[in-house]
């Protein structure tokens, strides 16, 4: 039996849907059977994260639906044991009871399903959040999104007890040495929500997603990043890097 990762965020531009793509393809690079699925219901994105928006013709809502099965829906992905099951472009007419039986097929079939939430605000987030096994809840460096991820986790927490865990995105470690933000393990600390990993900003992951790029031709402090949170996800006691401001500017 397999666990189901939801990703989502406190609002948009955390570059949470290139993350999923990304860090399905390192889990896939340790050996495991993955499967992403979109659940951006109407605002697909996945697939071109992927570069694969050329192969899609089903998508999750007929996956549920059982008009076709697992293979005839399913995308392979380039490198290791790792497929896409596409979001619809629409709302779809499915229940949420057959959301979570979808899931749960897949589950069984892999090792980590990877919901690609939408941003916590919207409605297909809190559909999909229940059959979660654990939820990554991506953040920025500063107090604006702070401020978002700590509503996003409150909502989290009135909706079930589920596990969540914080990943800090698009980190440049010169905003905290100049003062500028606090660390990462001090923002997690005021959060109350364990920090799953460090993924530091890069212009090239761009380029590397969009072009449908395998996770070794990723900038390499990308790849290492993103190789570290799979271990950690894996159970791996995998250290993290800490990072010391000149002055810790607190949260309001």
């Amino acid at each position: 039996m397999g666990k189901i990762i939801a990703i989502t965020s406190g609002k948009g531009g955390s570059g949470k849907t290139l993350l999923t793509a990304a860090l399905g393809l390192a889990l896939a690079e340790t050996g495991k059977k993955v499967c992403l699925v979109d659940g951006c219901f109407g605002m697909r994105g996945l697939d071109i994260a992927l570069g694969v928006q050329d192969q899609v013709v089903f998508d999750l809502a007929d996956l549920c639906e059982q008009d076709y099965t697992m293979e005839q829906v399913m995308i392979k992905l380039r490198g290791g044991e790792a497929y896409l099951v596409a979001a619809p472009q629409w709302e779809p007419e499915v229940t949420d009871k057959q959301l979570a039986r979808c899931l749960e097929r897949l589950k069984k079939r892999f090792d980590y399903v990877l919901l690609d939430l939408p941003v916590i605000m919207q409605p297909a987030a809190r559909r999909l959040v229940p059959p979660a096994d654990e939820i990554l809840l991506i953040t920025l460096p500063g107090d604006a999104a702070a401020r978002n991820t700590e509503r996003a986790a409150a909502m989290l927490r009135e909706w079930g007890d589920v596990p969540i865990s914080l990943i800090m995105n698009f980190f440049y470690k010169g905003l905290v040495t100049s003062g500028h933000v606090a660390p990462p393990d001090a923002i997690a600390a005021y959060l109350d929500i364990p920090l799953a990993g460090i993924v530091p900003f890069s212009e090239l992951i761009y380029n590397a997603a969009f072009e449908g790029r395998l996770l070794d031709e990723y900038p390499e402090k990308i790849r290492a990043a993103l190789l570290r949170i799979a271990q950690r996800l894996d159970g791996k006691a995998v250290p993290l890097k800490t990072y010391h401001a000149r002055r810790l500017p607190w949260h309001s």
